[in-house]
């Protein structure tokens, strides 16, 4: 419901359309080396998700189907982890406030007026949020299997824990990451270091026993020569930027006072932006604060390390690669673990036993929904107007999503030059 009312909108921009246009092309057999993608290709766990979907729902319908299944997804990975430290009243009611509080949530975003509606990551894919979700369950159950391995202390080493094919797993599963999205790898292994260095409960010799291991390091080096092969690889078939070169061209104009200033700049008019366009998440930020005493321990540690981290990688992409005046998905990971800290201390505070009455509440707050508008034939109608052969970026996927792809235009930039930025509209027959 959220997909088709409040979210339905970002959910069909160019950007969220990228994946369902480049599903279509590989499986109508039109292929992708048109195609120019972005830094981040996303083919994996969200491009794959989207081709377990393509079958079963109508094309056009794919990307509400697409967030739907996510949160589906989300919540099963958050319920099977909570059920190591809660019983499954416990468990059940957690979700219930989680879901209820994010269509809260989403009403005061559309209430307020914010743009973008921040929790949107939630439920797109080609921002990070599939693959930060992908990531962060990897790394727990990674640790949550080392651990069961450490309590059995006669047949623990350090330099042989988990045995061969669940090495394969994680090495194959956090590969398949590192060439889709970079940025949702760095988190996960991040979150991983997190849990693991931040473990009060062992010595400081055990905390950093993986990693003095050489077996530790020969598959580290393994994993980073196998993914940049597969990515250079990729990068012959289909166009891809170098997002590192771009970046180092652009700070070498500046000396490190002026990246300073920059930088300080940025982040104040990022805060204003916040202040100005996103009263929801001020809100948001403002329980994380009241409740963050009572967060997990794991949340807080993750919170304070992502978020120092993120906002380095919000200047380094927003301001000095990419240049985006706005890129709050960038601090996406911070929203998720603000909100499941929040939910789990309402959780706490309400007594046990009131699932029927929380399931009401959520039904209620789900029934808001149908006074939204469900502007699909309408969004489809205005689009199928459009005749231009030439058009701006943000209205050629849309074209292309809309027709089904009957209509290729081709998309231009401000200056009428051709845009080669996460398009597939470069079809030979369309450049001769």
């Amino acid at each position: 419901m959220l997909c088709e009312t409040i979210y339905f909108e970002p959910l069909h921009s160019a950007d969220s359309l990228y994946l369902p246009l480049l599903l279509k092309d590989l499986v109508t057999g039109l292929g992708i080396r048109h195609w120019y993608l972005p830094p981040s290709p996303y083919l994996f766990p969200d491009l794959f998700l989207y081709l377990i979907l393509y079958p079963i729902f109508p094309f056009l319908y794919l990307p509400s189907f697409y967030g739907a299944t996510q949160m589906a997804l989300v919540l099963l990975g958050i319920f099977i982890f909570l059920s190591k430290y809660l019983n499954k009243t416990k468990s059940f009611q957690f979700l219930y406030l989680f879901e209820t509080l994010f269509i809260f949530f989403s009403l005061l975003g559309s209430f307020f007026g914010d743009r973008p509606l921040p929790l949107v990551y939630f439920l797109s894919g080609t921002h990070h949020s599939t693959g930060f979700f992908f990531s962060l369950l990897l790394s727990l159950y990674l640790y949550s299997l080392l651990n069961e391995k450490e309590k059995d202390k006669k047949n623990f080493t350090p330099s042989f824990v988990l045995p061969f094919p669940l090495v394969l797993f994680f090495f194959f599963s956090f590969e398949l990451l590192y060439i889709s999205d970079r940025f949702s790898f760095v988190l996960g292994v991040i979150a991983f270091f997190v849990v693991r260095i931040w473990d009060e409960k062992l010595t400081l010799r055990e905390r950093l026993s993986y990693f003095q291991t050489k077996r530790f390091w020969i598959l580290t080096l393994i994993f980073l020569i196998l993914g940049e092969l597969v990515f250079f690889e990729l990068k012959a078939i289909v166009s891809i930027p170098n997002s590192f070169q771009i970046l180092f061209t652009y700070l070498t104009k500046w000396n490190v006072s002026a990246i300073i200033q920059l930088s300080g700049t940025y982040l104040f008019d990022f805060a204003k932006h916040i202040f100005y366009q996103g009263r929801s998440l001020l809100i948001l930020v403002g329980f994380v604060f009241l409740g963050f005493t009572r967060f997990p321990k794991l949340i807080q540690h993750l919170l304070l390390v992502f978020f120092p981290i993120l906002l380095v990688l919000l200047l380094l992409v927003g301001r000095f690669t990419y240049l985006h005046p706005y890129p709050i998905r960038y601090l996406f990971p911070l929203w998720f673990l603000g909100f499941f800290g929040i939910t789990w201390v309402l959780n706490q505070l309400i007594p046990k036993g009131n699932r029927k009455g929380l399931f009401f509440i959520l039904l209620c707050m789900g029934g808001m929904l149908f006074f939204f508008p469900f502007p699909r034939e309408k969004t489809k109608a205005n689009f199928s107007q459009i005749t231009e052969t030439k058009v701006a970026y943000d209205l050629e996927k849309p074209i292309r999503f809309w027709s089904e792809g009957r209509k290729s235009p081709i998309p231009i930039d401000k200056d009428g030059k051709p845009y080669h930025w996460i398009t597939g509209a470069f079809h030979t027959h369309l450049t001769e």
